[in-house]
């Protein structure tokens, strides 16, 4: 194509290069059920494209087709890249980044600046996506200690607002990671941060409000109330609600 021939001369020299046009071209190629899988690509010129290869470069990352890819939103960073991010910057660091299921034992404390916390993993062999109830992220350097922490709740919070919904119900563990991360180095490293987490907020709608389906299917007063919110959810929302659904109808009638 005569878009990925300028596109060489425009990254021409520039390390990983090589790698960003091949994964571009790929990209626009691929096909699943005979359509293209990214029709995105078809409106990206091949200044976009330098653009978007030069963003990430600015941050001090290599983009790698894996941890780092495009879609249609832009750039997408995931929890590996925020970490990698963190390692560029203040290489002594010590990232402990870990999801919290409901077997596990998990307390925190902090002494005179020094992060005292201590996880248990009870079950480590039966660890599924729906008994998640939230994550840490905890990182050392020397800058200082800091951990933070985020229920499902806020996790799914999250999950409600975002653009990219297949992401999230193909990679569920992984964004609930990734948004512990981005939680983490936004309340203490925010200076470090800008360029990644604002590249990220394009892949939300701020302004959309999330939906509490727990509580709301809690609070409901009739069938027709279950159904309507039924209704509204996704596929994979209808399968994790769907006993809390049946319990709030069977108390209903």
């Amino acid at each position: 194509m005569e878009k990925y021939s300028e596109l060489k001369e425009l990254l021409k020299n520039e390390k990983g290069a090589e790698r960003f046009i091949a994964y571009c071209q790929k990209s626009e190629l691929e096909k699943k059920n005979g359509q293209s899988k990214n029709p995105f690509f078809q409106n990206l010129s091949a200044k976009k494209l330098s653009d978007l290869f030069f963003r990430v470069s600015n941050e001090g990352l290599e983009f790698d087709g894996n941890h780092i890819t495009l879609q249609s939103t832009g750039i997408n960073y995931d929890y590996i890249a925020y970490k990698n991010k963190m390692l560029n910057v203040y290489p002594e660091s010590i990232i402990d980044l870990q999801l919290v299921y409901k077997d596990d034992e998990f307390s925190l404390a902090k002494n005179s600046g020094k992060v005292v916390y201590n996880h248990e993993i009870n079950n480590p062999f039966s660890r599924n996506e729906k008994d998640i109830i939230g994550g840490y992220c905890f990182i050392k350097n020397k800058r200082g200690e800091f951990i933070t922490t985020l229920t499902i709740e806020d996790i799914k919070k999250h999950k409600a607002v975002a653009k990219t919904s297949y992401i999230w119900n193909a990679w569920f563990a992984e964004m609930c990671l990734k948004t512990v991360i981005k939680k983490a180095v936004k309340f203490h490293f925010d200076d470090v941060y800008q360029g990644l987490n604002e590249e990220d907020n394009l892949q939300y709608d701020l302004e959309k409000t999330p939906i509490d389906f727990e509580t709301q299917i809690k609070e409901a007063k009739s069938i027709e109330d279950l159904q309507f919110l039924h209704s509204k959810m996704s596929e994979k929302e209808q399968e994790e609600y769907l006993s809390l659904l049946k319990d709030r109808k069977n108390e209903i009638q």
